[in-house]
């Protein structure tokens, strides 16, 4: 009884696997079909407000919430009333908050030109987070071809230049 047979369609399965893992690995115009994951960094706050008060606010203050998103307040009451706020309320009240937790930096949408609120969705292009008015302009950005979106991010920097200038 020879005991070597029973692995080779074992070693030879390793070894048909292990070539093709090689051989893709070197082939660049295979595309992996592993989903990309957006990370998304906050940005540190160094200063941040009561949305109630406009007093300047710790993380040892009392807090509220905007969706999962903490947003501190100057007391347990300037909280209460946060949070009874409707949510369009807190979305324009926390969004100095909000926005750089979701790690936005840009105050308008590129696709509307709207002022952003709490409630704008972030989006991963070309390694910078750009803040979008909703996610249904998040989610239409996302769909554009690469050119169209180099366009509009383009012709959005050049607006928001020449705002800045004027």
């Amino acid at each position: 009884m020879n005991t070597s047979s029973g692995f080779r369609p074992l070693a030879s399965a390793i070894s048909l696997a292990l070539l093709c893992t090689l051989a893709s690995g070197c082939q660049s115009n295979i595309k992996s079909t592993l989903p990309v994951i957006e990370t998304i960094t906050p940005i540190v706050q160094t200063e941040r407000l009561c949305p109630i008060t406009g007093e300047p606010v710790t993380e040892v203050d009392e807090f509220a919430f905007y969706e999962t998103y903490p947003v501190y307040c100057k007391g347990r009451e300037n909280a209460r009333q946060y949070a009874s706020l409707s949510a369009a309320q807190r979305a324009r009240l926390g969004k100095d908050q909000v926005l750089p937790q979701k790690g936005i930096s840009n105050a308008t949408c590129p696709l509307t030109g709207e002022a952003l609120t709490a409630a704008a969705a972030p989006v991963v292009y070309e390694g910078s987070v750009i803040g979008f008015a909703s996610l249904a302009d998040a989610n239409q950005f996302r769909s554009l071809n690469a050119e169209k979106k180099a366009k509009l991010i383009a012709q959005w920097k050049a607006e928001q230049a020449s705002a800045g200038n004027g």
